[in-house]
């Protein structure tokens, strides 16, 4: 890609000539700034909600324009004036850091027991909006709506915090019935 294209023309070119197929976005480094935007050295303070538009986006043109309307408030004509190599590079990285918070999610989670799988906890699977319904109780929030503008990294901690307490309370229980067989 030359340093010199807009996005505009290399987004047109890429998905004449397959471009984006042969990028690796997910391994890509962060540019300081996309046009006058300063990029933030992290997606700590992204809130869920912000998580949510993201993983919405599909792939192909509109995914660049919305990572880049979501986390830098761009708008299209914005996005299209800048350099091409500065959007694939956020866009990249943005993809990269996603994908590490979701594997954390996916972690703090745990997994399920035998006897869990067995009484069907994998029909339980709400989604984005089991997890803002959830964080939501858990708050006593009543508008579902406020969550969304909670920083992830919170939602993420009472979820490894909820859990961690859940497997030590399975362990207890185990220890008070192996004393009770002795």
């Amino acid at each position: 890609m030359d340093k010199s294209t807009r996005f505009y023309e290399w987004i047109v070119r890429a998905e004449h000539s397959n471009d984006t197929q042969h990028l690796q976005l997910d391994r890509l480094t962060r540019p300081l700034r996309v046009g006058k935007v300063a990029t933030p050295d992290n997606l700590d303070n992204m809130t869920i909600g912000q998580m949510v538009q993201l993983s919405e986006c599909q792939d192909g043109r509109g995914m660049f324009y919305t990572i880049c309307s979501v986390l830098l408030g761009m708008d299209k004509k914005a996005v299209d004036n800048c350099w091409a190599v500065d959007i694939v590079r956020f866009c990249g990285w943005v993809l990269g850091q996603v994908e590490r918070i979701n594997a954390l999610f996916d972690k703090a989670k745990g997994k399920p027991t035998a006897e869990e799988i067995r009484a069907g906890v994998e029909q339980l699977k709400f989604g984005v909006f089991g997890l803002i319904d959830w964080y939501a109780l858990r708050m006593g929030i009543t508008d579902h709506e406020e969550v969304t503008n909670v920083p992830w990294v919170r939602v993420y901690k009472c979820m490894q915090m909820d859990n961690e307490v859940k497997e030590f309370n399975k362990r207890l229980a185990k220890e008070y019935g192996n004393g009770h067989r002795e």
